[in-house]
Formats: structure tokens, sequence, C-alpha cells
């Protein structure tokens, strides 16, 4: 199940949209009314989005962002508020801010919206750190696979001097180190080496 904390002091809101959300759109929400017990949460759970209020008193939602941004660059982090002023708009998504949804008007339709950025943007999260995960683990088989190749030369050209006294021997050993160039130059033209050269 998909992981929010939800951090607002108004306990009420707090109450209503983990009641909203947990039903209408099978989230697992876990609150807290402070930026300070948002932190803490974060530093001991694992969450898969935040969606922060804006007007806090001891720590407001863009300070809030920014501490969260320092330790984690990439997390969903949606700011849920009644302050509607542009500035706080501009200011949130210049500092990482995923996406800004204002508090007010008919709860159903707003939380459907809040539903509906949580699941997107969690899809989104999840894809890019699929596509890393899977990034590094083509670096590192493309390096046991090289590592593993020298290895294979080294001792077939260990054996090249029995190979001169028995031809069927010697004719392996041609095929063992003619194999080893092929997967060498296929690693040196596969597209993981070409983006590794290019970054």
């Amino acid at each position: 199940m998909t992981r929010i904390l939800y951090i607002d002091d108004e306990t009420s809101l707090l109450t209503l949209t983990q009641i909203y959300l947990k039903e209408a759109a099978d989230l697992d929400i876990e609150v807290a009314d402070s930026a300070e017990e948002g932190l803490e949460k974060l530093r001991t759970g694992s969450f898969d989005a935040i969606i922060s209020d804006y007007d806090m008193p001891d720590i407001d939602g863009i300070e809030l962002l920014k501490l969260v941004r320092t330790e984690n660059s990439s997390i969903p982090f949606i700011i849920f508020t009644g302050k509607g002023r542009e500035e706080v708009v501009i200011e949130a998504l210049n500092n990482g801010a995923d996406f800004y949804l204002q508090k007010g008007g008919d709860p159903k339709p707003l939380f459907t919206e809040l539903a509906h950025a949580v699941h997107h943007l969690v899809r989104r999260y999840r894809a890019e750190n699929e596509a890393i995960r899977n990034e590094n683990y083509m670096v590192s088989a493309r390096r046991v696979i090289s590592e593993n190749i020298i290895s294979i030369e080294q001792s077939a050209l260990s054996l090249k001097d029995v190979g001169e006294k028995i031809p069927a021997a010697r004719e392996m050993i041609l095929k063992i180190l003619k194999s080893a160039e092929n997967i060498r130059n296929e690693l040196e033209n596969s597209p993981i080496n070409k983006e590794n050269k290019e970054t």
C-alpha cells in the first residue's frame, strides 16, 4: 500500500483527510500536527510521498520542503494549503514542490484531486527509482562481465604453449579468445557503455 505522510497543524483537517484518503483512495496516511513531528517521522519511517500545509507555526511548508530536499531530492512533495497567494505557489515550485493544491470549497472534488495527484506522483517516483536501480544493475553487470572476460583471456593465453603441441587444444583456445573478443566488442558498443562515456 502507498504510504503518505500528511503534515498540518489543523488537527480536524488531519483526521478528515486521513479518513478520506484511506477509504476513497486506498492510501495509508500517517499524520503529524507540526513540521518538527513530520521531520521526526520522516527520519524513522519510510514514505512514498509527503503532503504538507504551508501556514504552520513552527516551520512553514516551504521551509519544511527545503529541509526535506536536503535529505531526499526526489520524494513527491505536495503543498496543500489555504494560502492561495501566487508568490507562495511560485516559491513552492521553485524549491522543488511537485504539486500545489489550495484548500477550500467542496471537499469531495478537492480530496479526489489530491488523491489523483498523490497516485500520479508516486507512480512517477517509483518508475524513476526503478530506472535508476536497473541502470545501476546494468553498469555493475557490465563491470563484472568485463573482469571475467579479462580472466578468461589470461587463462587462455597461459594455455597457448600447450596448444602449440596439441592442435585440437590450440583450436579451442583460439575459439575462446575469439568469443571473449566478441563479448568485449558487444560490451563496448552497448547503449549503457555509450551513455556512461557521454556522462
